[in-house]
């Protein structure tokens, strides 16, 4: 049995540890193996960790405690590496769980993978992020990464906030399950395909797009042809025509809009991405490239590199954007309070075209349900 070693910064994670966060990771890990080391750190005497020490003590977590002589010096950091490293060298465990919040730990990471381990990283999604899972075996998310890091009090926007995030992730996973297919000579053994989807993303998780099991996520493929060969097992392959699938609205509408090459976002973060745009932009112009590499330096959470590419592009083709300086291709986005509106005006042209070609009716009220905007009574409706 592998043995497994966790190691968590509650200072930088205090909000996962609160909702749960340490048993969801507990239960992932369970199938990997036994853990047999459990170290949380922090400054125990601070407010916001005393709440914490319960359930990690539930969990059998040795709690280190860390201390901040010097500001700016961050001794969690340095004491996690330290028994990190020391656990590495002086034991048998094969996996090593590394829970960290806005530290990049890349270095050690790679000096783990260097010694035969086997390395989980686990943290908000956010630039830095994507460049630490590059140097994991595997990658966890520790939040919706929706953007929204203020308590706004508002539960139905956080709830459509959580829903755009969900239906965008499900679309890029259902499109990294067909790629794997696609390459396939026949059916591939379901117990096959996860793997093969880890090695694209090693933050893919079908949890966190709300299906309780990996064969549940590949069931709800309208592509894909399930075939029951005995003793739990099952092959998998592209199928000759669409299954039939029963699909919400909003999976419908946001399939439409990917035909159409239009992408779905949080608002939340959408938002940020386009202030952050305007105030670069304000007084000179700047390629694509260059704007996108500026914003991922804003490190606004839930972010990438490539949502931010797409969440540009989503401005341009909202004629939120102007271009200059010839091939150079100098991009100024228009600071407009009606951002929202021209963004669903030709969010709703595409959608309209997408489905008059496939022929599917949608009712207006659940159109009306994605907008980005809020507008008075009617108003939507009309724009719909």
């Amino acid at each position: 049995m592998n043995h497994i070693a966790i190691f968590i910064d509650a200072e930088n994670l205090t909000n996962w540890v609160k909702n749960n966060g340490v048993q969801s990771l507990m239960d992932e890990l369970l199938p990997l193996g036994q853990i047999v080391v459990r170290k949380a750190y922090g400054k125990w005497s601070t407010p916001q960790l005393i709440p914490l020490q319960s359930a990690l003590n539930e969990n059998g977590f040795e709690l280190v405690h860390t201390f901040h002589p010097v500001s700016g010096k961050n001794s969690t950091d340095i004491k996690m590496t330290v028994d990190t490293m020391e656990v590495a060298l002086d034991s048998q465990v094969q996996w090593i769980v590394l829970a960290t919040g806005d530290s990049d730990f890349s270095p050690l990471f790679r000096k783990l993978r260097e010694q035969g381990k086997e390395v989980i990283g686990v943290g908000p999604k956010s630039p830095l992020s994507e460049c630490v899972k590059n140097s994991c075996s595997r990658y966890i998310y520790t939040d919706d990464a929706t953007g929204a890091d203020d308590d706004s009090g508002d539960e139905v926007a956080d709830a459509k906030e959580r829903a755009n995030l969900i239906v965008s992730e499900k679309i890029d996973s259902m499109e990294m399950l067909r790629s794997v297919l696609q390459k396939e000579d026949g059916p591939i053994a379901l117990a096959a395909i996860k793997p093969k989807m880890l090695g694209i993303d090693n933050a893919f998780n079908e949890k966190r797009l709300g299906f309780k099991t990996f064969k549940d996520f590949v069931k709800s493929a309208d592509f894909v042809q399930m075939t029951d060969v005995g003793g739990g097992s099952y092959m998998v392959a592209l199928a000759e025509q669409k299954v039939a699938v029963e699909e919400d609205a909003q999976m419908v509408l946001a399939k439409a809009l990917k035909r159409k090459g239009w992408d779905m976002f949080p608002r939340n973060m959408l938002k940020k991405i386009y202030a952050e745009a305007c105030d670069l932009t304000s007084f000179v112009p700047m390629n694509k490239q260059d704007l996108v590499q500026e914003i991922v330096a804003k490190n606004i959470a839930g972010t990438t590199s490539s949502i931010i590419n797409r969440a540009l592009s989503t401005f341009f083709k909202a004629k939120l954007v102007t271009i200059s300086g010839g091939d150079d291709k100098l991009w100024t986005v228009t600071e407009t309070n009606q951002y929202w509106k021209e963004i669903d005006k030709a969010m709703l042209d595409r959608l309209r075209v997408s489905l008059k070609e496939t022929g599917q009716k949608v009712p207006k009220k659940d159109i009306v349900a994605i907008l980005y905007g809020k507008y008075a009574d009617g108003e939507a409706e009309k724009l719909v």
